[in-house]
């Protein structure tokens, strides 16, 4: 009977060390588990997806973050990326440059262009000399600054006609009288601000402005004056000088309105890739001259874009944007339901 007990004692225990041997080999299999699981979801946790532009345009010193250069960005430590830019590169300086973006230690490529869409900000002054006294353009500039950070390049506007088409000379006026002087400010990517404004040629022998001078005579324009229909037109150029229209013969004949279209082009082009926008992308551009009120002359051209995209499910097209330029090169939206600057 002791005999018994014995083995039932000894048999007992060593079913019990089995299973708490088992039971701990499982807790410690759960443990390495937990461990292995954690690790891996803590190198994963900030591997999400990031998807890497071809390339990216930006203006001339415009801020802007690595970002930038992706199109997705889902769950991922943006800071752990490296952008490796190349050597002598200037963000002031417009030009292609390929950037080296390295993600977990691999090396991508893409590249970064550079853009000058922005025309010079110009303020004129008039300006009064006595007869055949001498005058540049910068005589008649009160400021004018450029986005390059560089200087602007000042010039009588080379291309200013009279309401025939024939080419102006401003710089060559010495007689009295009053004269409408258009400026040109320019930056080195020929961005172009045209402004007018009126030298003054007084008589030698005065020697300070009349106190009550003499009402001028009124302006006598072939074609009409440049009053146009503001209310339904907006002038992106303005062709008139001394408040007179052109010829309409000459409505098809500016070349000026066509370069304001095509770096308003890149302009938007740029913008809208920052979006990110999946679908097929339409740009309408629309150049229009623009009459005055008596619709004897042109007083000007009208540039409309409008910015449209298919994201490929069947609907219509969503317009992203649809605006006017104005003189100053500034967007006026009809609509701008992504926000776009002006």
């Amino acid at each position: 009977m002791a005999k018994k007990f014995f083995y039932d004692k000894v048999h007992n225990t060593k079913k019990t060390i089995i299973h708490l041997i088992i039971i701990g080999v499982c807790i410690i299999g759960i443990i390495i588990c937990f461990i292995i699981t954690s690790n891996f979801q803590a190198e994963n946790k900030n591997k999400g997806e990031v998807s890497l532009k071809n390339e990216v345009t930006i203006e001339v010193n415009e801020e802007y973050t690595n970002e930038i250069f992706f199109s997705k960005i889902e769950n991922f430590d943006i800071d752990t990326i490296n952008v490796h830019y190349p050597d002598g590169f200037d963000a002031s300086f417009p030009g292609e440059y390929t950037v080296i973006i390295t993600i977990d230690g691999k090396d991508y490529e893409t590249k970064l262009i550079v853009v000058d869409t922005i025309k010079p900000t110009l303020v004129l002054k008039e300006l009064t000399i006595k007869e055949n006294e001498t005058y540049n353009a910068q005589d008649f500039v009160d400021s004018c600054t450029d986005n390059s950070g560089k200087e602007c390049v000042i010039e009588f506007y080379s291309d200013g006609t009279d309401e025939e088409g024939n080419l102006v000379d401003y710089s060559v006026y010495k007689e009295e009288g009053i004269y409408p002087i258009k400026i040109s400010a320019s930056d080195n990517s020929d961005n172009q601000n045209i402004l007018e404004t009126i030298l003054i040629i007084q008589k030698e022998s005065q020697t300070k402005p009349d106190e009550n001078p003499e009402p001028l005579p009124p302006t006598v324009c072939k074609y009409g004056n440049n009053d146009y229909d503001k209310e339904n037109y907006l002038l992106a150029l303005d062709v008139t000088s001394g408040g007179c229209a052109i010829s309409l013969d000459l409505y098809n004949q500016n070349e000026e309105i066509k370069k304001i279209m095509e770096t308003e082009t890149t302009r938007i082009v740029k913008d809208v890739q920052k979006l990110n926008i999946t679908g097929t992308l339409y740009l309408d551009r629309r150049i229009s001259a623009i009459t005055n009120l008596t619709a004897t002359g042109i007083v000007g051209y009208e540039l409309r874009m409008v910015y449209t995209f298919d994201d490929g499910k069947g609907g219509e097209q969503k317009t992203i944007a649809e605006y006017k330029l104005d003189a100053n090169g500034k967007r006026v939206f009809l609509s701008n339901d992504y926000n776009l600057s002006e």
